[in-house]
C-alpha cells in the first residue's frame, strides 16, 4: 500500500497541475461562439433591453380651428373671417412599452382661437380644452431618429369668451390621428416634431349677447376641429 500511495500522488499532481494550466489556456483563449455573437449585436442594442419606462413630456406649437360663426344684428347677418393660426400648449403623462416599440398616455391641450366680424366690429375667442387618451407605433424604435404614427380619443369642451353678456358651450366625444419623427437625444430625453388633427364636437349653438351700443346680437356657433403643428420634449424615468 505504501508504493500504491506513493504512486498516487504524483499522478494527482500532475493532473491538479494540468487542469489548472488546460483552465487558463481556455479562459485566455478567445470563444468564437461569444465573438460570433458580438459581431451580429445592432448599434441599438441599448434601447432593444429597456423595459417599460414612464414619461412626463410638454407639447406647444400652433394650431389652426375649423370655425362657423355668425352674428345677426337688427335682422342684418353676417359671417367671421376665416380663423387665423394661434399658438398652443400640452403636457403628456404615460409610459412606453418594452423595448420602446410604443408608448400609452394621457394628453391635455388648450387652443384659443379668436372669431372677427370684419363689418360690425365683433370679435371673441374660442377655448377648446382636449382631453385626450393616444397610443402611438414608432417604426425604427431602436434607431436615433423614429418616425411614428399613432390615434387619440376622448372628450373635449369648446366654449367662447365674448364679454357680451352671454356665451356658448359644447362638449362631447373626439376622435383623431397624430404622426411625427421622434429624435432619442439620450436614455432619458427625446424631442419630437409632428402633426395632430382631433376633430371637434360639431354641435351648432346659438346664443345671444349684447354689443358695446347695447344692441342684441344672435350668434350661431359651431366647431369642426382643430390641427397643430407641434414640437414636444419628453422625459422618461
Amino acid at each position: 500500500m505504501p508504493f500504491r500511495t506513493f504512486s498516487f500522488l504524483p499522478f494527482s499532481s500532475v493532473l491538479f497541475f494540468g487542469c489548472l494550466a488546460s483552465a487558463g489556456s481556455i479562459a485566455a483563449t478567445p470563444q468564437p461562439t461569444a465573438a460570433k455573437a458580438e459581431s451580429v449585436l445592432p448599434s441599438g442594442e441599448e434601447a432593444d433591453k429597456e423595459d417599460s419606462r414612464y414619461f412626463f413630456g410638454l407639447r406647444g406649437g400652433v394650431s389652426l380651428m375649423g370655425l362657423t360663426d355668425t352674428a345677426t344684428i337688427a335682422g342684418v347677418s353676417e359671417s367671421s373671417d376665416d380663423a387665423g393660426a394661434s399658438g398652443f400648449w400640452g403636457v403628456d403623462f404615460g409610459y412606453y412599452t418594452p423595448e420602446g416599440r410604443s408608448r400609452l398616455y394621457y394628453s391635455f391641450e388648450r387652443h384659443v382661437e379668436e372669431s372677427k366680424f370684419p363689418s360690425s366690429g365683433l370679435k371673441f375667442d374660442n377655448i377648446a380644452n382636449l382631453n385626450l387618451l393616444g397610443t402611438d407605433y414608432f417604426f425604427l424604435y431602436n434607431k436615433d431618429f423614429s418616425p411614428y404614427v399613432g390615434l387619440h380619443f376622448g372628450y373635449a369642451s369648446v366654449s367662447s369668451d365674448s364679454g357680451y353678456q352671454g356665451d356658448y358651450k359644447a362638449s362631447g366625444f373626439v376622435i383623431g390621428m397624430q404622426t411625427g419623427l421622434a429624435w432619442r437625444v439620450s436614455s432619458d430625453m427625446s424631442v419630437e416634431a409632428g402633426f395632430r388633427h382631433t376633430v371637434l364636437p360639431s354641435k351648432l349653438k346659438n346664443w345671444q349677447g349684447q354689443d358695446d351700443s347695447g344692441n342684441t346680437v344672435n350668434f350661431e356657433s359651431q366647431q369642426r376641429g382643430v390641427s397643430s403643428l407641434f414640437l414636444a420634449a419628453n422625459y422618461r424615468y
